[in-house]
């Protein structure tokens, strides 16, 4: 199959954005599928995400032809004009589009061609279709663009119901397309094993939380809930950059937690994993999470997840089960955090067993081929 990906969320020249769509395109071209990406990017929308502008051009990494196609306006006048004249959808067997402005550009090049068309879902998606700000053209265009698809992906169940509850008479035609840990990650899960014993002999307590440091992870309701563990023995490393460090650091400073609390800034995928693997609680609170494949990186490594009724991952992780799902609330963490220290051995057992069921399920590769299986 050949396979037109159209996306601005796709990392060029070693970016450090989110690459779960990345994986998907590694792991369909490991599959032996062709696939080409347009990155379509909004360059107002770019500066906002704080993300640097890419040289317009033709890139090729890792055996994928890469379009990196800048607008100044949003997709409002003839696209093909960015493109090789000797471009055409006829050269594709589907168009896959991810994220608001994929959407838009792919409606675009359908205005003159067709092709088979595959609309994904994220948390972006749908605050672009119930925000004010977003109504006057925005969201008309991205309403007509998932009614103009055969097939819309949904990240997460949640995200599914959501579509389905805003655009009517198009269930029929959802399907989730879920992320995957690396195979190789999952493969490194080990057993149940002393380091999960720490809640029960009273060691130092090690949380984890990865993610940028902007508002709608709430990682300041995180610190706020460890805050009223001071009489227990915690250490949370915070990894991750971002505009909101330099307040997080102040309220650390603030709450007397500078000696439990260390930001360890942006590092590589597999630090990351090396350090969770230290870990024994990973927490994040995120508003509006598309999935979360953090979650499950940490799960594999052994971590026990809390994060955020009702968002991106709810339904995949459960909560008593494998997981542990709270509102976004500081004492509602205290609780929590109290309530998994106080779990005897069968109990932890149990959850980290079905943590294992978990990571098993959802590996990237699977993830790759139940995504194409859907389309096909």
């Amino acid at each position: 199959m050949k396979i037109l990906f159209v996306t601005d969320l796709y990392p060029l020249n070693n970016e450090k954005i989110a690459k779960a769509l990345y994986y998907f395109v590694l792991e369909w071209k490991k599959l032996g599928h062709e696939v080409e990406v347009i990155r379509s990017n909004f360059i107002l929308n770019t500066k906002l995400r704080g993300r640097n502008i890419q040289k317009e051009d033709i890139y090729y990494e890792n055996g994928i032809k890469i379009y990196n196609l800048n607008f100044n306006t949003p997709f409002l006048f003839n696209v093909y004009n960015k493109l090789p004249k000797d471009f055409t959808l006829k050269n594709y067997d589907v168009m896959i589009s991810h994220m608001p402005s994929g959407a838009l550009m792919a409606l675009k090049l359908l205005e003159k061609e067709k092709i088979k068309y595959v609309c994904a879902v994220h948390s972006s998606d749908i605050l672009v279709l119930t925000k004010n700000i977003y109504s006057v053209f925005f969201k008309q265009k991205l309403i007509k663009a998932y009614k103009k698809a055969d097939l819309v992906a949904a990240r997460s169940p949640v995200l599914k119901n959501k579509i389905e509850n805003i655009i009517t008479g198009i269930g029929n035609k959802t399907f989730v397309a879920y992320s995957g840990v690396d195979d190789e990650l999952a493969d490194e899960m080990q057993d149940y094993n002393a380091k999960c014993l720490d809640f029960i002999y009273n060691k130092e307590l090690s949380i984890t939380a990865v993610a940028s440091l902007i508002k709608r992870k709430n990682l300041d309701i995180v610190i706020k809930g460890l805050a009223e563990l001071k009489d227990k023995n915690f250490f949370l490393r915070i990894i991750g950059d971002g505009e909101e460090k330099n307040n997080l650091q102040k309220l650390v400073k603030e709450l007397n937690l500078e000696r439990n609390i260390k930001f360890q800034g942006g590092i590589s995928r597999r630090e990351v994993f090396d350090y969770l693997k230290k870990s024994s609680v990973f927490v994040l609170l995120s508003d509006n999470e598309t999935f979360g494949l953090s979650y499950l990186e940490a799960m594999a490594a052994l971590n026990i997840v809390i994060a955020a009724k009702d968002d991106g991952i709810d339904g995949i992780l459960k909560d008593g089960e494998n997981s542990f799902l709270i509102p976004k609330d500081s004492l509602e963490l205290k609780n929590c955090i109290e309530k998994i220290m106080n779990l005897d051995e069968e109990e932890l057992k149990r959850i980290y067993n079905n943590m294992k069921n978990t990571i098993n399920h959802y590996r990237q590769s699977k993830a790759a081929i139940e995504y194409l299986k859907n389309i096909q």
